[in-house]
C-alpha cells in the first residue's frame, strides 16, 4: 500500500511533463486543465463517444448506446461529463416522444486534428517496431 505522501510524490512526477511552468503540484491542479482532460478521456466510453460524434455528427442516445454496446447508466454519465466540460452539446427537441441529439461543440475540428496526429504517431510507432532488424535484436 502506498502512503498519501508517496502517491502525491508519484503524481508530482507524472505532472512534470505537461506542467513545466508550475513548480508545485498544487498550482498545477488548480490552474491546469490537462489533468482534468486526461482523466476524462481515460474514462470508459469517452473516446468511443467522441469518435462516433466526430464521424457521425449528431446522434441520439439509443444510437450511441447501440454502436458502443455499453451500459446505459455509464454512457449517460459520460455524456453528462462531456457536456459539462463543453465538449459535446445536448439538443432537446419539443416533440412527442421527446427527441434528444448529441453532437460535438465547435471544438470538433481541434479534436479531429488532435486524434489525427495521435493516429499518425501510433502508425509510426507500429511501423518502427515491426522492422525486422528491431525484432531480431
Amino acid at each position: 500500500m502506498h502512503t498519501k505522501s508517496e502517491n502525491l510524490e508519484s503524481y508530482e512526477k507524472l505532472l512534470k511533463w505537461h506542467c513545466p511552468k508550475q513548480e508545485h503540484v498544487k498550482n498545477c491542479q488548480e490552474e491546469c486543465c490537462m489533468g482534468t482532460i486526461l482523466t476524462l478521456f481515460g474514462k470508459k466510453y469517452v473516446l468511443p463517444i467522441i469518435r462516433l460524434l466526430l464521424f457521425q455528427g449528431k446522434l441520439r442516445f439509443n444510437e450511441i448506446e447501440k454502436k458502443i454496446g455499453g451500459s446505459p447508466k455509464t454512457i449517460t454519465a459520460r455524456l453528462r461529463e462531456l457536456e459539462n466540460q463543453g465538449i459535446i452539446k445536448r439538443e432537446i427537441f419539443n416533440e412527442i416522444p421527446i427527441r434528444v441529439e448529441y453532437s460535438l461543440t465547435s471544438y470538433e475540428k481541434e479534436l479531429e486534428d488532435i486524434f489525427e496526429r495521435i493516429s499518425k504517431w501510433a502508425q509510426k510507432l507500429k511501423n518502427h517496431r515491426l522492422k525486422p532488424n528491431l525484432l531480431n535484436s
